[in-house]
């Protein structure tokens, strides 16, 4: 009679400590791959960002004297408005990445973004940054994921625009910032002046992608 030849199994131990090893690389899976995206996201924004400025230095090489409007009254205007700008340099191509939407703009002098693809306006509220001391400041809108501020005559100060700064350097001085996921804002001016120092303390000099024109400079809130 032939004997059956028994093939030891796996302990519940070991079938155990499998399941566990695999709950644990899904978990971290689980955990960074939204990170990991929200990383490409912010990415895109950057780049985006780079891309507005370069078409804005475009304009002001074909207009000369006439910069954008950074006022909210004059968004529409078909000379010099805000969105007359996004509408023929930037084009409705261009969108954010969350909310896959045209950039909404926030200006000066007013507590809306605007939607300068479809007109729609938003109120946001006043910005507010009671953390570091400020006032809520109604000449500017509070910004979220999917909009831009832009500040004419005016350069990166850390967490905000530096009109002074701007005024300093000249007409050609403009400043962009761009909310990221996470809270986070990111400024990007393109350092007309030359002549702006970084204190280490209080700024954080990025280098973007290679999509970035070199010429700009991208400050990060704290």
């Amino acid at each position: 009679m032939r004997k059956t030849r028994k093939h030891p199994g796996f302990t519940i131990i070991e079938v155990v400590l499998v399941l566990a090893i695999a709950g644990l690389i899904f978990i971290m899976v689980f955990i960074a791959l939204p990170a990991l995206q929200r990383s490409q996201r912010n990415t895109q924004r950057k780049h985006d960002l780079a891309i507005i400025a370069s078409a804005m230095d475009t304009w002001r090489a074909k207009h000369g004297s006439i910069s954008v409007s950074d006022n909210y009254a004059n968004v529409f205007n078909k000379k010099n408005g805000f969105c007359t700008f996004y509408e023929h340099y930037v084009g409705a191509e261009m969108a954010d990445p969350t909310t896959g939407e045209p950039y909404k703009a926030a200006l000066w002098n007013t507590t809306y973004v605007v939607n300068c693809i479809t007109k729609k306006k938003t109120d946001r509220g006043a910005y507010d940054d009671t953390a570091i001391g400020r006032s809520p400041n109604s000449h500017w809108a509070r910004m979220d994921v999917g909009d831009i501020q832009y500040d004419d005559v005016a350069l990166c100060n850390g967490e905000t625009f530096d009109d002074e700064l701007g005024t300093s350097a000249g007409k050609h001085a403009f400043a962009f910032r761009v909310y990221l996921e996470g809270g986070a804002t990111i400024c990007l001016d393109n350092g007309y002046s030359g002549k702006v120092s970084v204190d280490d303390k209080d700024f954080i000099h990025k280098t973007i992608d290679a999509f970035a024109v070199s010429r700009y400079r991208y400050f990060v809130e704290k």
